[in-house]
């Protein structure tokens, strides 16, 4: 092969591999923005209960007048 047909091959290589990593890019950007960019939330786990145990000792002794 003359150099003229290897740099021709190549160049039409370089193409196609351009070609597919644009449409490639196209559409994996709305995916990987998702999943990089998602809204996390995340919680800190408190010392105390937010909502105390509902048979404790102290509701027994209130709730039984007597």
């Amino acid at each position: 092969m003359a150099l003229r047909d290897v740099l021709s091959l190549c160049g039409r290589v370089g193409l196609i591999v351009a070609a597919f990593t644009f449409v490639a890019g196209i559409v994996a950007g709305p995916v990987l923005e998702k999943l990089l960019f998602s809204r996390l939330t995340v919680t800190e786990r408190s010392t105390q209960p937010a909502v105390p145990p509902a048979d404790t000792p102290s509701e027994r002794r209130t709730a039984k007048p007597g």
